[in-house]
């Protein structure tokens, strides 16, 4: 190792030293002219290109975000108009629930009605038979009595007669 050194190895010699910074400079030179800018402009380019997908992605964002907030708005609307037609039929369910109730009551109490005037009828109607039956079995038994001369006994029979009819008519 101590032979590397001394020959010199690492010993600095003036005309190689200023042949290597002048090709460095030369090398530096046409690097710049022809380098330089092609990968400055690359680098620029991509920076460029980087700017615009982040200012793509953060619009895409903020779209997605805008419709978002419509599709919400909108859920919300169409949970809202829901809930509003739930409510306008269970309203108009009643509604109508009551005018049948309602229809139904009044059909009952017609006939109700019709059913105690029928009744009534056939009533009176039978009274009035009665009535006429009655009269007719008066004067059978006013003419039997004006007929006959009538003791007490054919009298008696003659009125169970005229009851026993009376209680086959009712």
């Amino acid at each position: 190792m101590l032979e590397i050194l001394e020959k010199g190895l690492l010993r600095v010699e003036p005309g190689l030293l200023l042949w290597t910074i002048i090709t460095f400079v030369v090398l530096l030179v046409i690097l710049w002219k022809a380098a330089w800018k092609p990968v400055v402009e690359a680098l620029d380019a991509r920076a460029e290109k980087v700017r615009s997908d982040i200012e793509n992605a953060d619009r895409s964002r903020q779209e997605a975000e805008k419709l978002l907030a419509q599709h919400k708005s909108m859920m919300d609307n169409s949970k809202n108009e829901a809930a509003k037609i739930i409510s306008d039929s269970r309203v108009d369910a009643e509604r109508v629930k009551n005018e049948i109730i309602e229809k139904a009551t009044a059909d009952a109490r017609d006939l109700s009605d019709r059913t105690k005037k029928e009744i009534e009828l056939a009533k009176d109607r039978a009274l009035a038979d009665i009535k006429a039956e009655v009269v007719n079995l008066s004067t059978e038994i006013a003419a039997k009595i004006i007929n006959k001369n009538l003791n007490p006994d054919d009298q008696k029979a003659l009125v169970e007669e005229t009851l026993n009819k009376v209680r086959t008519v009712q």
